[in-house]
């Protein structure tokens, strides 16, 4: 008697776990682009300095200051609300009071008068916050 061997079918290639993992990548970036975006005012020109030897990274729970002068006026955005002086010190003193190291990075305008930056920072030094950094953006001939 002969038996008639079964052939096990051919292995495909499965496309439904590799589209899941996919769809999630993209997800994912598209949700850390807004986050981003929403950070920065679009209208700050950070001012230029040279590379310098050390890149800092920004911490997770870092807040972004952005300070610019319009029609002579300090203008202070976070996250694409505006702030006064006054708000800004009530906020700050209110994240100092929880996280007493929090981290804040101002983006001034290159061509605000530093009078002005000089008013940011003793704003968030008033409140208590003492971890301060400052974006710059390298010159366009070293970029």
């Amino acid at each position: 008697m002969k038996l008639k061997a079964k052939l096990p079918e051919p292995v495909g290639f499965q496309l439904a776990p590799m589209l899941d993992v996919v769809f999630l990548l993209l997800i994912f970036f598209v949700v850390t682009q807004k986050f981003i975006l929403n950070e920065q005012d679009l209208k700050v020109k950070v001012p230029t300095a040279p590379k310098s030897t050390e890149e800092t990274s920004r911490a997770i729970d870092e807040i972004i200051i952005n300070a610019r002068e319009e029609d002579g006026e300090l203008v202070i955005t976070i996250d694409r609300e505006v702030f006064t002086r006054e708000k800004l010190s009530a906020l700050m003193k209110r994240m100092v009071a929880v996280n007493p190291s929090q981290p804040v990075r101002i983006r001034g305008d290159a061509d605000m008068s530093w009078q002005k930056m000089a008013d940011v920072i003793s704003t968030c030094s008033q409140a208590g916050v003492w971890n301060v950094s400052f974006s710059k953006q390298m010159p366009k001939e070293q970029q």
